[in-house]
């Protein structure tokens, strides 16, 4: 592949967010004045295949005409816009419609070594070959666990299944070049299969010529670390890519899918070391992904400190105070002030347990099922009262001229969050102790609930379709609305209580089980009532 240094940033759009199109073209003007040249857009099935009406049906997959128009901007202000699509596994939101139900093997997985299959993934090419000037397309083919166990297996019976995934790759290999594509794509699998199923290496001679013969001549690996604390880690990882004998790309993580909040300051710890051995290991392609995850609710604007800073560090940058000074001058705002939308989800020095994203997990636990309640000890006025000191502190930056939104809808979170952080537990003792006069005054509590999640509901919103395309935020309106109604049938059910009405709130009278660390850090999704 020719040597063109490349640094970027890929911008998830596929869960349940789209970027405006107006959007990204300001989020490019801001790239290329950093000192990025490379954009990546990350599209399962949020573009448009022609002969495919139903591939991003309803998700605001973006036209031909939109990609076309950001490609051509993107050559304007020196940023070359990559795509970044799916051939295998990550398409579940296809699946939701019959036509492509004869080729879901399991999950959300494509099935190998069927037709129509690669009828699909041509028409995947033909379509991206038509709207991007650049010859890199990003293929995945990450995480694909459970390929060859479903349909496929029903129809062929065992399967060596890393032999699948390899053909599978060397077919879509072979459709990319017909259009002109060179691609790159995640290295988990081969890793897992040299390392005894880890991703992650100690020693870089685990990868063998024989696992090296498996990539397709045309295809290079994206080295992807989001966690890694230690500098030899990314050394390690790196010199192991090496051995493909094929370019490296990087992958850095910008972290905005926790939640609502970013957090800059853990992703500028880790990117801080993984630049840094980029730089010493000469990789030349590096990109810093900002994934949406579960319902993209954080703004992609907010990791703007991470993005500043890894670009400094690969320019031989390391000096904090330049970097701030430099941020200053580019921005317009503080970088510490920036940093303060960090501020919803800083609450892990202060209790006992590592919440890794409470300012969402505790805007959805449930006020009666409390399944969240043991993140915190006391009775929570202490996690109310830094709430109500963060959204103080938030409200005095909501008039920054570019950014002032994000703050503004921060700090409303924070406000939120200063009533409902400990509503739960203070309902669960209270009725515990059959307090009914504390419960009484709860009711209030209650109110206010309603009263400031109205307020952040309005800023949220406002954020959103400024940033984003309108699909997506259906998600958003019936979580959101879904909590509002619950708190509004908790507060009646309460006050039916109060007043002889119900002998007992059945959902109260449950023993919790206190859950410890056990599946507190990242499965928000797998326990709260309100995802969709």
């Amino acid at each position: 592949m020719e040597s063109k240094k490349r640094i970027g940033v890929m911008l998830d759009c596929s869960r349940n967010a789209v970027m405006k199109p107006s959007s990204v073209k300001n989020y490019m003007d801001i790239l290329s004045k950093m000192g990025y040249n490379m954009l990546m857009l990350y599209t399962e099935d949020t573009y448009e295949v022609e002969d495919e009406p139903f591939f991003g049906y309803l998700r605001g997959r973006y036209s031909e005409n939109e990609l076309k128009d950001i490609a051509d901007y993107g050559e304007q202000v020196g940023i070359e816009v990559i795509p970044c699509i799916q051939t295998l596994a990550h398409l579940n939101q296809i699946f939701r419609w019959s036509c492509y139900k004869s080729i879901n093997d399991t999950e959300d997985i494509l099935l190998a070594d069927c037709d129509r299959t690669y009828e699909l993934i041509e028409k995947m090419f033909k379509s991206i070959r038509r709207c991007f000037k650049t010859d890199i397309v990003h293929i995945g083919m990450d995480e694909a666990h459970n390929v060859g166990l479903g349909k496929y297996f029903k129809e062929h019976g065992p399967v060596d299944r890393f032999s699948l995934l390899s053909r599978h790759l060397k077919r879509v290999s072979e459709i990319a070049e017909r259009y002109g594509f060179k691609p790159i794509m995640w290295s988990d699998m081969f890793f897992r299969l040299a390392n005894g199923g880890d991703y992650y290496c100690s020693r870089s001679d685990i990868v063998t010529d024989d696992i090296a013969a498996l990539v397709p001549e045309n295809v290079s690996l994206v080295y992807w670390d989001y966690y890694s604390r230690e500098k030899g880690r990314y050394d390690v990882m790196i010199a192991a890519h090496k051995n493909f004998d094929k370019p490296v790309w990087f992958a850095g993580g910008a972290w905005m899918w926790k939640g609502f909040s970013p957090d800059n300051e853990i992703s500028i710890k880790r990117t801080r070391l993984a630049m840094q051995s980029c730089r010493d290991n000469n990789v030349d392609n590096i990109f810093m992904t900002c994934w949406g995850d579960n319902g993209a609710e954080a703004s992609y604007y907010s990791v703007m400190p991470t993005l500043y800073y890894a670009v400094s560090v690969l320019n031989g940058i390391d000096d904090e105070e330049k970097i701030k000074s430099g941020f200053l001058k580019l921005f317009g705002i503080e970088f510490d002030n920036y940093m303060k939308l960090d501020l919803p989800s800083k609450l892990r020095e202060r209790s006992h347990v590592a919440v890794y994203n409470p300012d969402k997990l505790m805007f959805y636990s449930d006020p009666f099922l409390g399944i969240y309640d043991h993140s915190f000890e006391g009775d929570g006025s202490r996690e109310e009262s830094i709430y109500r000191s963060y959204a103080d502190d938030l409200s005095k930056l909501k008039d920054e001229p570019d950014f002032g939104y994000l703050f503004e809808t921060a700090a409303a979170l924070c406000s939120f969050l200063s009533f409902k952080y400990a509503l739960g537990r203070k309902t669960r003792t209270a009725y515990d102790q059959k307090n009914k006069s504390a419960l009484k005054k709860l009711l209030s509590v209650y109110d206010e609930c309603i009263i400031s999640l109205d307020a952040f509901y309005e800023v949220f919103k406002k954020q959103w379709y400024k940033e984003k395309k309108g699909n997506g935020f259906e998600v958003q309106d019936v979580r959101i609305g879904g909590l509002k109604q619950r708190l509004i049938s908790c507060r009646s059910r309460l006050s039916d209580y109060i007043c002889g009405r119900i002998e007992c709130i059945e959902e109260l009278d449950e023993q919790l089980i206190d859950l410890g660390d056990t599946g507190l850090v990242n499965c928000w999704s797998r326990w709260t009532p309100a995802v969709l």
